[in-house]
């Protein structure tokens, strides 16, 4: 029998899992590392729907959340046998990649946790997130979401929220526009100086969902230099709530992402979430979602190498998959964190 070929970079954009087990599941797969979304705008671990509802609505929590979170995940790092880098410059990912670990780029989904005050930008990022994913399902004191995207006022980006925008730059900070508006977002590819990201979404002319881009919404990242982290979730493949996508549906978005945008826009968003008994049917209660799924024979890490046959056998090239598997997420975090000589704590 001969020996399989070793798997190239893999890189995720949006991952939620944060156990040591976890970690332990990547890198047997042969994940590379990924960006670690630690908290979201909402609470969604709340033990009754009540409070869920209130964090979603509102901000208390969400600071001390988010610190907690933080913690937790230095906390695993600090422990050896958990083989992980958390990722503060450009000198950290190659040294994970040297060294076996797993590279961590600690993340949010939503800015509540910095309230409406840059220096607890500053604070996070002294602890170690490099990633801030504006929005998540609501409009918050950043900007607008993919709710609002139908008011007739819809708004792009706060004062606060363009400030943020321009500090996340200054840092060296991952901008990541999944979940907002349009407007929002074609507000801060007009104000960025760094490529951005889209953590996970993909093509609405496949799947009109409002995570997903439009056409010219993905050629306005692949104009910028950025990356959409296309979803493994099926609702979002395939634009309804109420089947289980399959791997050829998740090449159907893949291959019109990079037709429309280019090879370079391309990358991998799974946004993996179930798996953890503790924490999956609170999620499905509080978010009323208790049919979510994701594509068949890529529902968690431990599956990641089942992508590349079947990227092998719609035709993509060596090259292509090495690129789509992790290559330009590698080059946008090189692009935007700190490079070694900047060492932050």
């Amino acid at each position: 029998m001969p020996a399989k070929k070793p798997l190239p970079a893999i890189y995720f954009a949006h991952d939620h899992m944060d156990r040591p087990e976890d970690f332990a599941r990547d890198l047997n797969a042969g994940v590379t590392g990924k960006i670690l979304h630690l908290v979201v705008d909402g609470w969604l671990a709340a033990p009754t729907r009540d409070l869920f509802e209130a964090s979603y609505y509102g901000y208390e929590g969400h600071l001390e959340r988010g610190l907690i979170a933080v913690s937790q995940a230095l906390s695993h790092a600090d422990n050896p046998d958990n083989r992980l880098q958390i990722v503060r410059n450009v000198d950290d990912l190659a040294s994970a990649e040297t060294n076996g670990k797993l590279a961590l780029i600690l993340g949010t989904e939503g800015g509540k946790l910095i309230k409406e005050d840059i220096a607890l930008l500053d604070v996070f990022f002294r602890l170690g997130l490099r990633h801030i994913e504006l929005n998540w399902a609501m409009r918050n004191q950043i900007g607008s979401s993919q709710a609002n995207e139908d008011e007739p006022d819809q708004s792009g980006l706060t004062p606060f929220g363009r400030t943020v925008v321009q500090r996340m730059n200054e840092l060296g900070m991952i901008v990541d526009v999944s979940h907002s508006s349009p407007a929002a977002i074609k507000e801060v590819l007009g104000l960025t100086t760094k490529p951005v990201l889209n953590s996970h979404g993909g093509s609405r002319e496949l799947a009109n969902k409002g995570s997903n881009q439009w056409d010219d919404q993905i050629r306005d990242m692949a104009d910028n230099g950025g990356v959409i982290g296309v979803h493994f979730c099926s609702r979002l493949v395939l634009g309804v709530n109420d089947r289980q996508s399959e791997i050829p549906d998740l090449m159907r978005q893949i291959r019109h992402v990079m037709n429309v945008g280019g090879l370079d826009v391309v990358g991998l968003g799974p946004d993996f979430i179930l798996g953890d008994d503790g924490r999956d049917p609170n999620y499905k209660r509080n978010t009323n979602q208790p049919q979510i799924s994701w594509t068949v024979g890529l529902e968690s890490s431990a599956e990641i190498a089942n992508i590349v046959p079947a990227l092998e056998k719609d035709g993509f090239s060596t090259t292509e998959i090495e690129m789509i598997l992790g290559g330009n997420l590698s080059r946008l975090f090189n692009d935007v964190l700190p490079s070694g000589s900047s060492r932050s704590m």
